[in-house]
């Protein structure tokens, strides 16, 4: 360490050894001391070693607490900068200050979008020595220290957790800030199996800044080393095309209230080059050959399809349009509408989700037409008017698109099981078109658009349950089966689904369940013997046992409990009947041992990617207008806190 300059970086003093610069070539090098690989990185960062570093994770956890005890040293007296009150008696390791500081950081600056900055602020100061006297104040350093802390403890739980994980899968989107900065965002989701209880898990890996589209790669492999996940199960990740679309699916007419509530920026998807949209595929296809579109958006994409092909409710929704936008920008209409309805009125219009848009067009309907006219007549708003055909319109729209909205709404669940609904949706919103085309009176266009659209965007699913003929192209959308076993498995639909909405004949349906039946059991067959002692008991009744008051319920509990996957199937559907999920599985693990681990493989994949853009929409609010000086790494690490509860 003697013949180290005094600028060298901190973790490479500690982490590496023969640190070498090269002035010539503005560059600096030095050799791992764990691994001994040699890493280089240009005289103005640290990235480069950091990110190495990040691969020995014990060793790097060791650095950030001996950088925090650094920086904690080193903090600059407070007291100066603060009205006059006595100096702190409590030194920076008491307990009682790590109490304090850890909860600034947790219930403050993480939970509640504190500035780290904030701990600095004379204000916050003098409010702490209200609060407790003795404590003493911490400088940015020390609290941004911690936060890198907090992330490693996270990421090394996670870690440990996928390490007991047999089956995991997980979600791939990109993100910008207000900064027009990239982001990688990537979730985990398994279910993790307690002595008593199952629950659904999802947790994010990463929130990483990438450069440029030809990083994306390389961050999402660096990712998937970092937390040793060789094998995948299924990743969701829609193409860039889809994306783009499904973000920017509105209603004709309608305007975007504020663009600034919407926080996923379609535009990002812009800068991925053909070859990069091949390439991101190629590496994700390296991981895991099960690759899933997400069902919300393309649910809205089948939206989409339908609305642009018609133009006969445009007029209609433009008059929708403005009144939802006089609510919010009239004082005295709106509070007409409340002395004569009860109610301020429908949410503002916004942009990006269509169904923020049919909720807004629920709420305008439940209106008395008469009386809505009057109030836009008096306020001098008539050329907002609705016609009776108009408004008889926008009903007919609301009851043709509210199951769409329900069925969305369901597949985007936080922490419950999701994926079993896929199939048993889209069949029923295909029933339920069917039922429309004979009763609709304005909309009959649209609804053959959203038939079409439906078929030809989940044409997987109508192919596998004999609904559609299968061509001969490449893989069709929505064809992998882990979409009819889920359906199956997931107690909350069983068969029913089969029952009423697969419009074929009786031997097709028989077909269908046969189909499914095989794909199940043949995952079970693969799945680990049975050990003796939780099969089935075969010997005689006075055979081993005293007879009992009770010992022959007993027994004949034993000689029904199903042994075989086919027997635990046959079991399962005659007693599945709308139970939940998760406390179903729970409580039948033993009696279907090898049907539950098929149960438990497919029922963690998640339908769409909600998870992942509700980490976008905390990163929106994290990266506040007034914080666009907030650091990458700060960002990313504030992100991965707030999200994960671990």
């Amino acid at each position: 360490m003697a013949g180290l300059q005094p600028a060298t970086p901190k973790i490479v003093v500690f982490g590496f050894r023969d640190y070498a610069v090269d002035a010539g070539r503005n560059k600096r090098t030095a050799v791992c001391k764990v691994c001994g690989s040699k890493i280089s990185d240009s005289r103005a960062t640290t990235s480069n070693f950091t990110r190495h570093f990040k691969q020995h994770p014990e060793r790097y956890e060791e650095y950030l607490r001996a950088k925090l005890a650094s920086n904690q040293l080193q903090s600059p007296q407070m007291s100066p900068f603060i009205e006059s009150r006595a100096v702190p008696s409590r030194t920076a390791n008491t307990p009682r200050q790590t109490a304090i500081t850890d909860a600034i950081l947790t219930d403050l600056i993480i939970s509640c979008n504190m500035p780290l900055s904030a701990v600095e602020n004379v204000d916050f100061h003098r409010f702490m020595s209200v609060v407790d006297g003795e404590y003493s104040p911490v400088g940015l350093g020390t609290i941004t220290a911690r936060l890198e802390l907090l992330v490693a403890e996270g990421r090394a739980k996670l870690q440990y957790q996928l390490a007991e994980v047999e089956n995991v899968s997980v979600t791939v989107d990109i993100w910008s800030d207000r900064r027009m900065g990239g982001y990688l965002g990537i979730t985990a989701h398994w279910m993790r199996i307690g002595a008593e209880t199952i629950a659904l898990q999802s947790h994010l890996l990463a929130c990483s800044r990438f450069k440029g589209p030809h990083t994306i790669c390389e961050e999402f492999e660096q990712i998937c080393d970092q937390y040793n996940i060789k094998n995948i199960d299924h990743i969701l990740y829609d193409y860039a095309a889809n994306m783009k679309r499904a973000l920017t699916t509105c209603f004709p007419g309608l305007v975007n209230a504020d663009e600034d509530d919407h926080l996923d920026d379609a535009d990002i998807w812009n800068d991925l080059a053909v070859e990069e949209q091949e390439r991101v595929d190629r590496t994700l296809s390296t991981r895991s050959q099960c690759r899933l579109q997400g069902f919300a958006h393309t649910l809205q994409l089948v939206v989409g399809d339908a609305l642009q092909e018609t133009n006969v409710i445009s007029p209609a929704l433009a008059n929708a349009s403005r009144i939802s936008a006089l609510l919010h920008t009239s004082p005295s209409f709106g509070e007409e509408l409340e002395m004569d309805f009860g109610q301020r009125g429908a949410p503002a219009s916004v942009l990006p989700p269509w169904n923020v848009t049919l909720r807004q067009l629920k709420a305008l309907v439940t209106f008395d037409y008469q009386k809505l006219c009057e109030v836009l007549e008096v306020g001098g708003h008539k050329e907002s008017k609705f016609t009776e055909r108009e408004w008889s319109q926008v009903k007919e729209l609301v009851e043709i698109l509210t199951p769409f909205g329900e069925a969305t709404d369901l597949t985007q669940g936080e922490k419950v099981v999701t994926i079993g609904a896929v199939i048993p949706c889209v069949l029923s919103l295909n029933h339920h078109l069917e039922k429309q085309k004979k009763e609709a009176h304005y909309l009959g266009s649209l609804i053959h658009g959203l038939h079409r659209s439906l078929h030809r965007r989940f044409r997987g699913i109508f192919v596998n349950v004999r609904m559609s003929e299968p061509s001969d192209g490449g893989p069709l959308p929505f064809s992998d089966t882990v979409y009819l076993k889920a359906a199956v498995l997931d107690p909350s639909f069983g068969t029913m689904w089969l029952d009423h909405d697969v419009l074929v004949d009786g031997k097709l349906k028989e077909e269908v369940s046969a189909f499914v039946k095989d794909l199940i059991l043949q995952d079970a067959a693969e799945v680990e013997p049975i050990p003796a002692e939780q099969g089935v008991d075969d010997r005689d009744p006075a055979e081993g046992e005293e007879p009992g008051l009770f010992s022959s319920y007993r027994k004949r509990q034993k000689r029904t409990a199903p042994s075989c996957p086919r027997a635990q199937l046959d079991r399962y559907l005659d007693i599945c009947d709308g139970q939940n999920s998760l406390l179903f599985w729970a409580m039948n693990r033993q009696t279907l041992p090898s049907l539950f681990k098929v149960a438990m493989r497919a029922l963690a994949v998640p339908a769409s990617s909600a998870e992942i853009e509700r980490v976008f929409s905390h990163g929106g609010v994290v990266m506040r207008p007034h914080r666009a000086r907030l650091g990458n790494d700060t960002l990313s690490n504030l992100i991965f806190c707030k999200c994960n509860t671990i």
